[in-house]
């Protein structure tokens, strides 16, 4: 079994923009070359370390029996192989082996029989006839790509005989029941397939299986992102219909919004919640194929070196993220960001706020991602090449109001991500808090470094974000609700405070939180939306250490609250120094 693949020159360039299908075919190429030594690595792991495992599973009798049926039909091999459901077996398999002695419910047995059901999967679709040994799971035979066989055992796991023979046999009798992955047909079909064992790569929970009635909403939801990409993005038309071969159903469980996910192991699958919109859908395709394109990539040319040192901030996300995660959403961005830019104009006000969002988040993103180390050589390339293509992203045109609420968002983020995950030296606790204390001119405060070794808080949207959304859609609504006192019922995790933030009232959003941390609130919210407000009202934002690091006022404020004395609210007094045309050193000579 064999693979070949040619980069061509501007390959890498190409991620900058939607590319073509000469890109995308090089990069499923590659993914079968990748799949091959995934198996090579499989066949040899299971002899060195689990020899008793592979032979209940008869993987070497089911290997056979696929190069058997790619030297009848190679084209259809080559495509499932390089495929989602073989590719998050695959990955899965290997980790198993790496760890023979680990606990797990799932014999191994069992996940190496699997590539008897991949066998059996590329024979039926090549119309070859194999007999290989196929895993059961609780009465159920998955073949990656076609569905799941109902049969009649009742044990938790077992192997059963597929083929030879049409239609599928197992143990020389039809299935009780065949549940088929469905296909969405117009006008390019794609898999929905809520049927693989392994979908567990996604990390996120997979929807039971979907109605008839609901699989049409889908795709009519799916042929109005194609027309959409047809009429107005014909290039991105060509790269996702050749990226997306599967949409993988999840369970929303309440979230707010869309949820769509990608994995590294299952190319060319999509994970996501039911479509609230086209549109919506439509961006989420090409976010996630932007995924692929990189992930596909870095396999045939690595672009980071992968590193346990610094953890980087992102202007999408709660938590820190490796140079891998922060290059993945810089990627996947700038195609959502193009996408927006042909669509906010007619889309609504809420459109224009997450272009408008996302342009300010590319380009911070893109500043940290130029001063990480990690980058290999073809990785600084591409930086380099995305951010020409950022540059390029338009901006006229947006309103006034949304441009200052993108710009409040993104500075609240990345000031909550400082107030949960940067932790000064303590010198600089010591020292701000000293100068503080005496009334000193206090100084500058340094350049703020948007790296950590602190983990934790989770990915997704801001609170606030919901509102803002909410406010630029609707405005009336939004102002009812702030009458009645239910801005924090609608949209939990605010308050009218950060409604007075979004209408760009920012001393009422100052004096309010100055007065919740008098009383003494610490949460970072607080300290966060006051950073933001406070940064507005400044003559020069880089001079004041609340706007700059409000990680270190924070920090420092028990010590400075405790130690005062007559002074009545310190922070208060803080503030002041750098409102009103004065600066720290001159409100402190005065």
């Amino acid at each position: 079994m064999t693979a070949t693949h040619v980069l061509p020159p501007g390959l890498v360039s190409s991620i900058g923009g939607a590319g073509d299908r000469s890109e995308i075919d090089v990069l499923w190429a590659g993914q079968v070359s990748k799949r091959l030594v995934q198996l090579r690595a499989i066949l040899d792991l299971v002899q060195q370390r689990a020899p008793d495992a592979g032979e209940v599973a008869g993987i070497r009798h089911s290997f056979a029996a696929l190069a058997a049926v790619q030297r009848r039909d190679p084209g259809a091999v080559s495509r499932l192989l390089s495929g989602p459901q073989v590719g998050a077996w695959a990955a899965d398999c290997l980790r198993r082996l790496a760890r023979p002695a680990s606990a797990s419910a799932t014999p191994l047995w069992v996940h190496l029989a699997h590539l008897g059901s991949v066998a059996a999967a590329a024979a039926v679709q090549s119309d070859v006839d194999i007999e290989v040994l196929v895993p059961v799971r609780a009465g159920v035979v998955a073949l990656p790509a076609l569905g799941c066989a109902v049969v009649e055992r009742p044990e938790p796991w077992a192997l059963a005989t597929c083929g030879p023979g049409r239609p599928i046999l197992l143990d020389g009798a039809p299935p009780r029941d065949w549940q088929p992955v469905r296909v969405l047909p117009a006008p390019m079909p794609v898999m929905l397939d809520e049927t693989d064992p392994y979908w567990r790569c996604f990390g996120l929970p997979v929807r039971e299986r979907v109605p008839d009635a609901e699989v049409e909403l889908w795709r009519r939801q799916l042929e109005a992102a194609w027309a959409i990409l047809a009429e107005r993005h014909p290039s991105w038309l060509t790269t996702v219909a050749a990226s997306v071969r599967c949409l993988v159903p999840l369970d929303r469980g309440g979230r707010f919004g869309g949820l769509s996910a990608s994995s590294a192991n299952a190319p060319g699958a999509v994970a996501l919640s039911e479509p609230s919109s086209p549109d919506r859908l439509t961006a989420t395709l090409v976010h996630e194929v932007q995924h692929f394109r990189l992930y596909a990539l870095h396999d045939l040319v690595p672009l980071y070196r992968t590193s346990a040192g610094d953890l980087w901030y992102s202007p999408w996300r709660k938590d820190p993220r490796s140079p891998s995660g922060l290059l993945q959403a810089t990627a996947a961005f700038l195609g959502v960001a193009d996408f927006w830019s042909r669509e906010w104009p007619t889309a609504g006000r809420g459109a224009e706020l997450t272009y408008a969002r996302t342009v300010r988040q590319l380009r911070i993103g893109h500043r940290i991602l130029a001063g990480c180390p990690e980058l290999t050589r073809t990785g600084t390339a591409l930086v380099a090449a995305l951010g020409v293509a950022i540059d390029r992203l338009p901006d006229a045109g947006l309103a006034d109001d949304v441009r200052r609420i993108a710009a409040d968002l993104t500075a609240q983020h990345r000031a909550l991500w400082r107030l949960r995950h940067v932790v000064p030296e303590p010198a600089e606790v010591s020292a701000l808090a000293t100068e503080w204390l005496r009334g000193e001119p206090i100084s500058p405060p340094p350049a703020p470094v948007d790296r950590t070794t602190v983990t934790g808080a989770p990915g997704g949207d801001s609170p606030l974000l919901r509102l803002a959304t909410a406010l630029v859609e609707d405005p009336d609504s939004v102002a009812a609700l702030a009458d009645a006192g239910e801005v924090g019922l609608r949209y939990p995790g605010t308050d009218a405070t950060d409604l007075s933030l979004l209408t760009g009232d920012y001393a009422e959003t100052q004096a309010t939180r100055l007065a919740q941390i008098a009383g003494g609130a610490m949460a970072a919210e607080v300290w966060a939306s006051l950073s933001v407000a406070h940064g507005r009202l400044c003559v020069d934002p880089s001079l004041s250490p609340l706007a700059a690091r409000p990680e270190l006022v924070r920090a420092a404020w028990p010590a400075v609250a405790n130690g005062a004395g007559a002074v009545r609210n310190p922070l208060a007094e803080l503030v002041s120094r750098y409102v009103g045309g004065t600066s720290t050193s001159d409100s402190m000579r005065r």
